[in-house]
């Protein structure tokens, strides 16, 4: 049987229903009902046969940092797709990043080491290679940076990467894939999908750096065809295209026939904004957002180098403008 963590996530639900259209046997995991009933929609959108295929589900409801139930759920247990993980930028957020993301993941790699696993594929992100402040091209080969600042999740993706790796020195392989920013419809109130949302409702301001892209299909299609393989320890970057933020907001404003953001959010308008939002913080006023690192990440250059698994796997990326578009559709037609 197939372990899914964060089944009710992003990832996690395209995955879901591609391994139950293969009629795979598989357990998941959720934290909340509400969550639960958003994937039991996107089935019902993706397929009129879709109460039989949700049903599959063998659902339990845990918190992967609470260790009590881990040995019930890995009864029967071959593989696991670890895609649950708590994301946010705001500064904030950074305990909360660590407790869910880094001791979460070791109490899975902890537990498969015990359930002797067969395979890990980890979800993890281009962030977790460290590289905010370069502007090159960057492969599977970049070292962590640590003279450089970084942004709490990044960090938290970072040291789970870590967690999984010890697991492969104690005998349960397991393979990363390192997504882009990943794009896709229907979770439009949370995840990378707000963005559509946002720019359906107005938005004025873009970044001035570069971002890397690819779909959800595309990372729960490689996730399936490297898990399936005999490839392990072995970790690939998913992005489909680099480029500007201007040119991803504009692609999505134009097809959703709305106007396009005109205000850069350069440097020092970042700096600006980042002195307000420490102040507010300090004044107790509002919770802290913004950091240097997420300012560093905004206005970088950098671009993410997604061939690799092309040399492993039969493998072709779906065109971001094309996707954009099937996107927006969705959105339009909600």
């Amino acid at each position: 049987m197939i372990l899914v963590t964060g089944g009710t996530g992003f990832v996690g639900t395209y995955l879901l229903y591609e391994l139950l259209k293969g009629n795979s046997p598989v357990k998941s995991t959720y934290r909340k009902e509400e969550n639960k009933k958003l994937t039991k929609d996107f089935f019902k959108l993706k397929d009129k046969n879709h109460p039989k295929l949700f049903n599959k589900i063998n659902w339990v409801k845990m918190d992967l940092t609470e260790i009590s139930s881990l040995d019930e759920l890995y009864s029967g247990i071959n593989i696991i797709y670890h895609c649950a993980a708590f994301v946010s930028l705001a500064k904030r957020h950074r305990n909360l990043l660590m407790k869910t993301n880094v001791e979460g993941t070791s109490n899975i790699v902890n537990y498969a080491i015990k359930h002797k696993i067969k395979k890990i594929l980890f979800i993890s992100s281009i962030a977790s290679l460290g590289v905010e402040d370069f502007d090159g091209l960057v492969d599977e080969n970049q070292n962590w940076n640590h003279k450089i600042n970084h942004t709490d999740y990044a960090l938290s993706k970072y040291k789970s990467e870590l967690e999984i790796w010890r697991g492969t020195q104690e005998g349960v392989p397991a393979v990363i894939v390192n997504p882009g920013f990943i794009i896709g419809s229907h979770f439009w109130n949370r995840s990378s999908s707000s963005i559509f949302k946002r720019i359906n409702n107005g938005s004025k301001f873009y970044p001035t750096g570069k971002i890397a892209l690819v779909s959800v299909e595309d990372v729960v299609k490689a996730s399936i065809k490297l898990m399936i393989s005999k490839i392990h320890n072995e970790r690939f970057i998913l992005v489909s295209e680099n480029i500007y933020y201007k040119e991803f907001m504009d692609l999505i404003s134009k097809n959703l026939n709305k106007p396009l953001a005109k205000t850069p959010l350069t440097k020092s308008i970042l700096h600006i904004i980042y002195f307000f939002d420490s102040i507010l913080s300090f004044l107790r006023l509002k919770k802290r957002f913004m950091s240097k690192a997420l300012i560093s990440t905004l206005i970088s250059n950098q671009e993410f180098d997604g061939r690799k698994i092309k040399n492993f796997i039969s493998f072709e990326y779906e065109k971001i403008d094309k996707k954009i578009k099937e996107i927006c559709k969705d959105l339009i037609n909600k």
